[in-house]
Protein backbone atom coordinates (compact mmCIF):
# COMPACT_ATOMS: atom_id res chain seq x y z
CA UNK A 1 0.00 0.00 0.00
CA UNK A 2 1.23 3.32 -1.13
CA UNK A 3 1.43 6.13 1.37
CA UNK A 4 -0.43 8.51 0.19
CA UNK A 5 -3.26 5.94 0.56
CA UNK A 6 -2.21 5.12 4.34
CA UNK A 7 -2.50 8.62 4.44
CA UNK A 8 -5.70 8.87 3.14
CA UNK A 9 -7.28 5.92 5.27
CA UNK A 10 -6.13 7.73 8.62
CA UNK A 11 -7.62 10.81 7.52
CA UNK A 12 -10.70 9.43 7.11
CA UNK A 13 -10.76 7.39 10.28
CA UNK A 14 -9.80 10.81 12.01
CA UNK A 15 -12.84 12.59 10.25
CA UNK A 16 -15.23 9.73 11.35
CA UNK A 17 -14.04 9.86 14.77
CA UNK A 18 -14.31 13.46 14.86
CA UNK A 19 -17.68 13.53 13.74
CA UNK A 20 -18.62 10.57 16.35
CA UNK A 21 -17.54 13.26 19.54
CA UNK A 22 -18.96 15.83 18.13
CA UNK A 23 -22.38 13.98 18.09
CA UNK A 24 -22.02 13.51 21.51
CA UNK A 25 -20.87 16.23 22.61
CA UNK A 26 -23.63 18.44 20.64
CA UNK A 27 -26.58 15.60 21.84
CA UNK A 28 -28.62 17.33 23.70
CA UNK A 29 -30.35 16.50 27.73
CA UNK A 30 -28.90 15.22 30.97
CA UNK A 31 -28.10 11.33 31.05
CA UNK A 32 -30.19 9.74 33.61
CA UNK A 33 -29.34 6.38 35.62
CA UNK A 34 -32.74 4.81 36.71
CA UNK A 35 -32.47 2.69 40.06
CA UNK A 36 -34.16 0.29 41.82
CA UNK A 37 -34.69 1.54 45.55
CA UNK A 38 -34.90 4.82 46.82
CA UNK A 39 -30.93 5.42 47.28
CA UNK A 40 -29.37 3.68 44.13
CA UNK A 41 -29.28 0.32 45.06
CA UNK A 42 -29.67 -1.58 41.52
CA UNK A 43 -29.66 0.20 38.14
CA UNK A 44 -31.78 -0.70 35.45
CA UNK A 45 -31.13 1.42 32.50
CA UNK A 46 -29.46 4.97 31.26
CA UNK A 47 -30.87 7.22 28.97
CA UNK A 48 -30.73 10.37 27.81
CA UNK A 49 -33.89 12.73 29.09
CA UNK A 50 -34.23 16.12 27.39
CA UNK A 51 -35.98 18.01 29.60
CA UNK A 52 -36.39 17.30 33.48
CA UNK A 53 -40.89 17.21 33.45
CA UNK A 54 -42.21 14.08 34.64
CA UNK A 55 -45.57 12.92 36.14
CA UNK A 56 -45.47 8.89 37.23
CA UNK A 57 -48.45 8.79 39.11
CA UNK A 58 -49.91 6.07 37.05
CA UNK A 59 -46.80 4.25 35.55
CA UNK A 60 -43.43 3.36 35.98
CA UNK A 61 -40.67 5.87 34.84
CA UNK A 62 -39.38 3.11 32.62
CA UNK A 63 -39.36 -0.27 31.73
CA UNK A 64 -38.00 -2.70 34.07
CA UNK A 65 -37.73 -0.16 36.71
CA UNK A 66 -40.17 -0.57 39.64
CA UNK A 67 -44.03 1.49 40.15
CA UNK A 68 -42.57 2.42 43.85
CA UNK A 69 -39.29 3.01 45.58
CA UNK A 70 -36.62 4.07 42.61
CA UNK A 71 -33.87 6.68 42.61
CA UNK A 72 -32.64 8.42 39.89
CA UNK A 73 -29.51 10.57 39.05
CA UNK A 74 -28.99 12.69 36.06
CA UNK A 75 -25.42 14.20 35.33
CA UNK A 76 -24.26 16.51 32.40
CA UNK A 77 -23.93 20.71 31.69
CA UNK A 78 -26.38 23.35 31.84
CA UNK A 79 -25.61 26.85 29.85
CA UNK A 80 -26.09 30.16 31.47
CA UNK A 81 -27.53 32.17 28.57
CA UNK A 82 -26.87 35.32 30.41
CA UNK A 83 -24.78 36.58 33.69
CA UNK A 84 -26.94 37.20 36.94
CA UNK A 85 -28.70 35.51 39.40
CA UNK A 86 -30.71 32.37 38.39
CA UNK A 87 -33.41 30.65 40.94
CA UNK A 88 -34.41 26.75 40.47
CA UNK A 89 -37.46 26.02 41.05
CA UNK A 90 -38.51 21.92 41.43
CA UNK A 91 -42.19 20.16 42.24
CA UNK A 92 -41.19 17.07 43.20
CA UNK A 93 -42.78 13.93 44.86
CA UNK A 94 -40.58 13.08 46.89
CA UNK A 95 -37.05 14.01 46.93
CA UNK A 96 -34.61 16.29 45.32
CA UNK A 97 -31.17 17.20 45.00
CA UNK A 98 -29.24 19.78 43.16
CA UNK A 99 -25.93 20.73 42.00
CA UNK A 100 -24.94 23.55 39.51
CA UNK A 101 -21.03 24.06 39.21
CA UNK A 102 -20.59 21.87 42.14
CA UNK A 103 -22.67 23.88 44.13
CA UNK A 104 -25.47 22.25 46.03
CA UNK A 105 -28.64 24.90 45.39
CA UNK A 106 -31.34 22.38 46.38
CA UNK A 107 -31.30 19.17 49.04
CA UNK A 108 -34.94 18.27 49.94
CA UNK A 109 -34.52 14.26 50.68
CA UNK A 110 -37.61 13.46 52.18
CA UNK A 111 -40.88 12.55 51.83
CA UNK A 112 -43.43 15.23 50.38
CA UNK A 113 -46.08 15.35 48.56
CA UNK A 114 -45.98 17.25 45.08
CA UNK A 115 -44.08 20.12 47.20
CA UNK A 116 -42.67 23.67 45.81
CA UNK A 117 -38.88 24.33 46.37
CA UNK A 118 -36.47 26.91 45.01
CA UNK A 119 -32.51 27.48 45.25
CA UNK A 120 -30.35 29.97 43.27
CA UNK A 121 -27.08 30.67 42.10
CA UNK A 122 -24.90 32.82 40.02
CA UNK A 123 -23.76 31.72 36.66
CA UNK A 124 -21.60 33.85 34.12
CA UNK A 125 -23.20 33.98 30.43
CA UNK A 126 -21.86 31.90 27.88
CA UNK A 127 -20.22 29.51 30.35
CA UNK A 128 -21.06 25.58 30.55
CA UNK A 129 -21.90 24.56 34.36
CA UNK A 130 -21.66 20.88 35.94
CA UNK A 131 -25.14 19.64 36.24
CA UNK A 132 -26.24 16.60 38.87
CA UNK A 133 -29.98 15.89 40.14
CA UNK A 134 -30.62 13.26 42.29
CA UNK A 135 -34.14 12.31 42.82
CA UNK A 136 -36.34 9.31 44.80
CA UNK A 137 -39.80 8.63 44.79
CA UNK A 138 -40.98 6.10 47.71
CA UNK A 139 -44.88 4.92 47.77
CA UNK A 140 -46.97 5.10 44.79
CA UNK A 141 -46.21 7.62 41.80
CA UNK A 142 -43.55 10.19 41.43
CA UNK A 143 -43.26 13.85 40.31
CA UNK A 144 -40.60 15.31 38.77
CA UNK A 145 -40.90 19.06 36.91
CA UNK A 146 -37.70 21.59 36.83
CA UNK A 147 -37.91 24.82 36.18
CA UNK A 148 -35.69 28.36 36.19
CA UNK A 149 -35.99 32.06 36.24
CA UNK A 150 -33.51 33.38 34.34
CA UNK A 151 -31.95 37.40 35.56
CA UNK A 152 -32.51 38.45 31.89
CA UNK A 153 -35.96 40.66 31.79
CA UNK A 154 -36.49 38.64 28.60
CA UNK A 155 -37.03 36.03 29.79
CA UNK A 156 -40.55 34.61 29.83
CA UNK A 157 -42.30 34.86 33.23
CA UNK A 158 -45.65 33.69 34.45
CA UNK A 159 -48.31 35.31 37.12
CA UNK A 160 -49.26 31.47 38.57
CA UNK A 161 -48.37 30.99 41.59
CA UNK A 162 -47.82 27.08 40.77
CA UNK A 163 -45.56 27.77 37.84
CA UNK A 164 -43.86 30.94 38.44
CA UNK A 165 -40.54 30.19 36.14
CA UNK A 166 -39.96 29.05 32.81
CA UNK A 167 -38.83 25.11 32.06
CA UNK A 168 -35.71 24.74 31.37
CA UNK A 169 -35.45 23.72 27.35
CA UNK A 170 -32.93 20.91 25.67
CA UNK A 171 -30.97 23.44 24.21
CA UNK A 172 -29.12 24.15 27.55
CA UNK A 173 -28.47 20.99 28.47
CA UNK A 174 -26.00 19.24 27.03
CA UNK A 175 -23.44 15.67 27.97
CA UNK A 176 -20.19 18.24 27.18
CA UNK A 177 -19.56 21.51 26.87
CA UNK A 178 -17.98 21.64 22.46
CA UNK A 179 -15.13 23.08 22.53
CA UNK A 180 -13.31 26.40 22.37
CA UNK A 181 -12.28 26.81 18.75
CA UNK A 182 -9.79 30.02 18.48
CA UNK A 183 -10.26 32.08 15.41
CA UNK A 184 -7.49 31.62 12.63
CA UNK A 185 -4.88 34.39 12.05
CA UNK A 186 -4.49 35.70 9.05
CA UNK A 187 -1.68 34.44 6.42
CA UNK A 188 1.18 36.62 5.98
CA UNK A 189 1.38 37.94 2.31
CA UNK A 190 4.34 36.54 0.57
CA UNK A 191 7.13 39.17 -0.64
CA UNK A 192 6.94 41.06 -3.74
CA UNK A 193 10.17 41.77 -5.23
CA UNK A 194 10.39 44.99 -7.17
CA UNK A 195 7.00 46.37 -5.56
CA UNK A 196 6.30 49.04 -3.00
CA UNK A 197 3.80 48.28 -0.85
CA UNK A 198 0.91 50.78 -0.55
CA UNK A 199 0.51 51.91 3.05
CA UNK A 200 -3.12 51.00 3.36
CA UNK A 201 -5.56 54.19 4.19
CA UNK A 202 -6.29 55.15 7.65
CA UNK A 203 -10.39 54.73 8.45
CA UNK A 204 -12.23 57.81 8.75
CA UNK A 205 -13.29 58.37 11.87
CA UNK A 206 -17.24 59.01 11.90
CA UNK A 207 -19.03 60.92 14.81
CA UNK A 208 -20.88 57.82 17.01
CA UNK A 209 -24.71 57.39 16.05
CA UNK A 210 -26.91 59.14 18.88
CA UNK A 211 -29.34 56.24 20.56
CA UNK A 212 -32.44 56.86 23.14
CA UNK A 213 -32.26 54.53 25.57
CA UNK A 214 -36.18 54.03 26.73
CA UNK A 215 -36.27 52.56 30.00
CA UNK A 216 -38.56 49.39 30.28
CA UNK A 217 -40.43 48.80 33.75
CA UNK A 218 -40.58 44.50 33.74
CA UNK A 219 -43.99 43.84 34.27
CA UNK A 220 -44.69 43.26 37.79
CA UNK A 221 -44.87 39.22 38.72
CA UNK A 222 -46.43 37.58 41.61
CA UNK A 223 -43.42 36.52 43.64
CA UNK A 224 -43.22 32.85 45.35
CA UNK A 225 -43.51 32.70 48.65
CA UNK A 226 -40.71 30.76 50.16
CA UNK A 227 -41.00 26.91 51.16
CA UNK A 228 -40.06 25.22 54.29
CA UNK A 229 -39.19 21.85 53.78
CA UNK A 230 -40.90 19.93 56.63
CA UNK A 231 -39.60 16.36 57.65
CA UNK A 232 -42.25 13.72 57.24
CA UNK A 233 -41.66 10.56 59.38
CA UNK A 234 -42.14 7.32 57.39
CA UNK A 235 -45.24 5.54 58.55
CA UNK A 236 -45.29 3.09 61.16
CA UNK A 237 -47.98 1.59 63.24
CA UNK A 238 -50.26 4.09 64.19
CA UNK A 239 -54.29 3.84 64.34
CA UNK A 240 -56.76 2.74 61.62
CA UNK A 241 -57.92 5.67 59.43
CA UNK A 242 -59.79 5.83 55.95
CA UNK A 243 -59.83 8.24 52.97
CA UNK A 244 -62.52 11.28 51.83
CA UNK A 245 -62.98 11.77 48.35
CA UNK A 246 -64.41 15.11 47.73
CA UNK A 247 -65.72 16.07 44.17
CA UNK A 248 -64.66 19.26 43.08
CA UNK A 249 -66.42 20.33 39.72
CA UNK A 250 -65.24 23.84 38.01
CA UNK A 251 -67.25 25.76 35.92
CA UNK A 252 -69.47 23.15 35.13
CA UNK A 253 -73.47 22.81 35.84
CA UNK A 254 -74.18 22.65 39.15
CA UNK A 255 -75.63 19.68 41.46
CA UNK A 256 -77.49 19.56 44.16
CA UNK A 257 -77.38 21.59 47.70
CA UNK A 258 -78.22 18.56 49.77
CA UNK A 259 -75.08 16.79 47.95
CA UNK A 260 -72.99 19.68 48.85
CA UNK A 261 -74.36 19.48 52.41
CA UNK A 262 -74.04 16.11 53.32
CA UNK A 263 -70.74 14.28 52.86
CA UNK A 264 -71.83 10.58 51.58
CA UNK A 265 -69.69 7.92 53.32
CA UNK A 266 -67.97 5.04 51.36
CA UNK A 267 -68.72 2.66 54.74
CA UNK A 268 -66.88 -0.42 52.65
CA UNK A 269 -63.16 1.03 51.87
CA UNK A 270 -61.15 -0.70 54.48
CA UNK A 271 -57.29 -1.09 55.13
CA UNK A 272 -54.85 -3.38 56.89
CA UNK A 273 -54.96 -2.15 59.89
CA UNK A 274 -52.28 0.70 61.00
CA UNK A 275 -51.19 0.24 57.26
CA UNK A 276 -52.27 2.02 53.92
CA UNK A 277 -52.71 -1.56 52.06
CA UNK A 278 -56.12 -1.49 50.28
CA UNK A 279 -58.62 -4.43 51.18
CA UNK A 280 -60.30 -6.24 48.51
CA UNK A 281 -63.70 -5.51 49.96
CA UNK A 282 -62.99 -2.09 49.05
CA UNK A 283 -63.13 -2.73 45.07
CA UNK A 284 -67.27 -2.84 44.73
CA UNK A 285 -67.77 0.40 46.10
CA UNK A 286 -64.30 2.19 44.06
CA UNK A 287 -65.85 0.75 41.36
CA UNK A 288 -68.93 2.42 41.90
CA UNK A 289 -66.87 5.57 42.35
CA UNK A 290 -65.26 4.98 38.78
CA UNK A 291 -68.65 4.47 37.11
CA UNK A 292 -69.98 8.00 38.66
CA UNK A 293 -66.81 9.62 37.71
CA UNK A 294 -67.26 8.42 34.13
CA UNK A 295 -70.71 9.59 34.00
CA UNK A 296 -69.85 12.92 35.35
CA UNK A 297 -66.90 13.65 33.66
CA UNK A 298 -66.88 17.78 34.68
CA UNK A 299 -66.02 16.42 38.19
CA UNK A 300 -62.96 16.69 39.56
CA UNK A 301 -61.60 14.94 43.15
CA UNK A 302 -59.74 15.32 46.24
CA UNK A 303 -59.01 12.64 47.93
CA UNK A 304 -58.77 13.03 52.10
CA UNK A 305 -57.31 10.99 54.46
CA UNK A 306 -58.64 10.87 58.08
CA UNK A 307 -58.28 9.03 61.30
CA UNK A 308 -59.21 8.64 64.92
CA UNK A 309 -56.88 10.15 67.36
CA UNK A 310 -55.10 7.27 68.66
CA UNK A 311 -51.64 7.25 68.37
CA UNK A 312 -49.06 9.40 67.30
CA UNK A 313 -50.61 12.53 65.45
CA UNK A 314 -47.71 12.87 63.19
CA UNK A 315 -47.82 9.36 62.05
CA UNK A 316 -51.16 9.49 61.47
CA UNK A 317 -51.24 12.20 59.35
CA UNK A 318 -48.51 10.81 57.15
CA UNK A 319 -50.79 7.17 57.14
CA UNK A 320 -53.85 9.36 56.38
CA UNK A 321 -51.70 10.94 53.44
CA UNK A 322 -50.34 7.60 51.94
CA UNK A 323 -53.94 5.83 52.04
CA UNK A 324 -54.97 8.86 50.28
CA UNK A 325 -53.08 8.25 47.41
CA UNK A 326 -53.30 4.50 47.32
CA UNK A 327 -57.54 5.66 46.44
CA UNK A 328 -55.85 8.16 44.11
CA UNK A 329 -53.83 5.42 41.96
CA UNK A 330 -56.80 3.10 42.28
CA UNK A 331 -59.08 5.74 40.37
CA UNK A 332 -55.91 6.52 38.39
CA UNK A 333 -55.76 2.98 37.52
CA UNK A 334 -59.36 2.52 36.58
CA UNK A 335 -59.32 5.56 33.89
CA UNK A 336 -59.79 8.61 35.43
CA UNK A 337 -57.72 11.23 34.29
CA UNK A 338 -55.27 12.00 36.97
CA UNK A 339 -55.68 15.91 36.44
CA UNK A 340 -59.27 15.71 38.16
CA UNK A 341 -58.13 14.00 41.10
CA UNK A 342 -55.89 15.40 44.35
CA UNK A 343 -54.93 13.13 47.02
CA UNK A 344 -54.40 15.09 50.89
CA UNK A 345 -54.42 13.39 54.45
CA UNK A 346 -56.01 15.30 57.41
CA UNK A 347 -54.77 12.77 60.18
CA UNK A 348 -57.08 13.30 63.17
CA UNK A 349 -58.37 17.03 62.81
CA UNK A 350 -61.65 16.40 61.68
CA UNK A 351 -62.92 14.32 64.23
CA UNK A 352 -67.37 13.32 63.27
CA UNK A 353 -67.38 11.80 66.65
CA UNK A 354 -66.03 11.02 69.83
CA UNK A 355 -62.76 9.58 70.17
CA UNK A 356 -63.51 8.64 74.01
CA UNK A 357 -65.33 5.74 72.58
CA UNK A 358 -64.54 2.66 70.08
CA UNK A 359 -67.83 3.75 68.23
CA UNK A 360 -67.00 7.15 68.02
CA UNK A 361 -63.00 6.27 66.47
CA UNK A 362 -64.54 3.71 64.02
CA UNK A 363 -66.92 6.36 62.67
CA UNK A 364 -63.72 9.20 61.86
CA UNK A 365 -61.66 6.33 60.39
CA UNK A 366 -63.89 6.94 57.57
CA UNK A 367 -64.58 7.38 53.53
CA UNK A 368 -66.53 9.85 52.36
CA UNK A 369 -66.94 12.24 49.51
CA UNK A 370 -68.90 15.63 48.69
CA UNK A 371 -69.96 17.30 45.87
CA UNK A 372 -69.40 21.04 45.54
Amino acid sequence: MKCADIRTGFGWLGVSLWLLVGTAIAQQGLKGEYYNGSNFEKKILTRIDPELRFSWKSSSPAPGLDYSYYSIRWTGKILAPVSGRYTFYAKVDDGIRVWVGNRKVMDVWQLNDSNHFTGTVVLEAGRYYDMKVEYFNAMLGGVLELFWQRPDPKAPLSVDINRPMEPIAARYFRQQAPPVVAAPKPAALPPVSGLVRATPPKPVARPPALATVKSVKPASVRPVPPVTAVQRPVPSPASSSAVVARVVPRNEPPVSESAVAMPVTLRHVQFEQSSYVLLPESFPELDKLVERLRQQAHWRIEVMGHTDNVGDPRLNQVLSEYRAKVVMNYLIRHGIADNRIEANGYGGSRPIADNDTEDGRSRNRRVEFILK
